[in-house]
């Protein structure tokens, strides 16, 4: 039987394009969508909260992936209809770099199965940790950031909800040794100004109980 090895053609493995396929249709659960995140550490603490946009275009990134003949969002459709041919991919830094990625990446769109935190509260700091907030578990994390620049400038674009920028296939508590509880997710849609759909909570009902204890500023966040 041939190794992975006899597959590899451009750096790209026949192997790891099935797992893109199969990403994507994690990842299509929140394409193109905005997530509230509403979390806490414990009962005594205030909620606290966090919006990611996952774009279709953020999708080839996360899983360590560039491409020479497609834009991000066109790579992201072509896994979408199982048409992804291998010299549409490349890695990104180098091929052990995408395996890592491509070999969590399943694990990490589990946002049912995440903790997350806030970088600039916590006490485990590293050069690989240069993003505002992650979710994540024993696998990995995604790091998420709204410091995204105006394209050809050091600006930094306040009109953008953050996004998952980066993908580390390390513990979350490599970078927190105190993740908070993602206690609720709510998700919107594209034209929607707030958040109507309940798409995870930690305990069946919990959230018509504890939404009256929401701050002002997250109320306003949410109609449901």
């Amino acid at each position: 039987m041939n190794s992975p090895e006899f597959f590899i053609h451009s750096g790209f493995c026949f192997i790891e394009m099935s797992k893109c396929g199969t990403n994507q249709k994690l990842y299509s659960e929140y394409a193109d969508t905005t997530l509230l995140f509403i979390f806490r550490e414990k009962k005594s603490d205030v909620y606290d909260y966090y919006e990611v946009r996952y774009g279709k275009n953020n999708f080839m990134h996360l899983a360590g992936i560039k491409s020479e003949t497609l834009s991000a969002t066109a790579f992201y459709e072509a896994c979408e209809k199982q048409i992804i041919k291998r010299e549409d991919c490349k890695p990104r830094r180098d091929s052990n770099t995408m395996y890592a990625k491509a070999a969590v990446m399943e694990q990490m769109l589990n946002l049912r199965n995440s903790k997350c935190y806030k970088i600039g509260a916590k006490d485990l700091v590293t050069r690989d940790n240069d993003f505002e907030m992650a979710t994540g578990n024993e696998c990995g994390v995604i790091g998420y950031d709204s410091r995204i620049k105006k394209k050809g400038t050091q600006i930094v674009d306040n009109t953008k909800a953050p996004i998952p920028t980066t993908l580390l296939n390390n513990p979350i508590t490599d970078y927190c040794t105190r993740p908070q509880k993602i206690m609720f997710i709510l998700q919107k849609y594209e034209g929607e100004s707030t958040y109507n759909k309940l798409f995870y909570e930690i305990k069946k009902e919990l959230f018509q109980t504890e939404k009256e204890f929401f701050s002002d500023e997250l109320k306003k966040l949410i109609t449901m």
